[in-house]
């Protein structure tokens, strides 16, 4: 088989595309699973928008995406693992935990949901000419035990930023203090409108898209000009894949 250059490129595309549900035909309802200690299993809806069917595998890890479902040891069984999922249909998935015995009771866990989705073909279209693309998609899942303590929206408020240098480095600080997991979607330094002058306050790009886990510290360089009486500016996603604005206060 052939393929011209303008295939040849639509290919490279779509694969370094392959992790990003807006490419993906079957999705999921949600952005992530919130699994509540002491509920028996959780139920998924995935829905195939293509105009056509989709062969669909489910499995989940640990944090490592290079795992596949023959080598996952996450300790999930979901239900059904393969299966075919018409045009405009929906398909219900039962997710149970099994692992209560070998994860922390204090805080949350995290693990990773995959699912990835082919073109269910007919032989005669899938001898044909044709380039076949399969999509993953990576959804995370936590786990959270009933002797958790505080609540998911107080958060912010356990979270202490400090800046300091680090040989001839500036690095924040951040250290989180509750049981869950700090979703970051960005994070900036913000300089105080009275030390800028007229105008909008200059912000700092610290971080974007990472996550600090509970009870544990994380330093980030910061690469910029900084000035005196800053604070930060934390946009925090939610359990309902909400984008949570927060300014806060960095400690002296």
């Amino acid at each position: 088989m052939k393929l011209g250059w303008r295939s040849l490129i639509g290919a490279a595309i779509m694969v370094a595309a392959n992790s990003t549900p807006l490419w993906a035909g079957v999705v999921l309802t949600g952005t992530r699973i919130i699994f509540a200690d002491g509920q028996k299993e959780k139920t998924i809806y995935l829905q195939n928008k293509d105009s056509y069917p989709n062969l669909v595998q489910i499995w989940l890890d640990e944090g490592d995406e290079n795992l596949n479902i023959e080598n996952s040891s996450a300790p999930f069984v979901v239900g059904p693992q393969i299966f075919r999922i018409q045009p405009d249909a929906v398909q219900t998935v039962r997710l149970r935990f099994l692992g209560q015995d070998q994860v922390p009771q204090d805080r949350e866990s995290l693990f990773y949901m995959n699912f990835s989705e082919t073109p269910a073909l007919k032989k005669s279209a899938s001898d044909a000419n044709r380039l076949v693309v399969v999509f993953k998609n990576r959804i995370k899942v936590f786990y959270r035990p009933k002797q958790i303590v505080g609540q998911a929206s107080e958060l912010s408020t356990h979270l202490q930023f400090k800046l300091h240098r680090q040989d001839t480095q500036t690095v924040l600080q951040i250290h989180n203090n509750s049981a869950y997991f700090a979703n970051v979607k960005s994070l900036s330094l913000v300089a105080s409108q009275h030390l800028m002058g007229k105008g909008v306050a200059k912000a700092l790009v610290v971080k974007e898209n990472e996550i600090i886990a509970p009870k544990s510290t994380v330093q980030w360089p910061v690469a910029g000009n900084l000035v005196d009486k800053q604070h930060i500016r934390l946009s925090l996603v939610n359990d309902y894949g909400v984008l949570i604005e927060h300014e806060l206060p960095l400690q002296d």
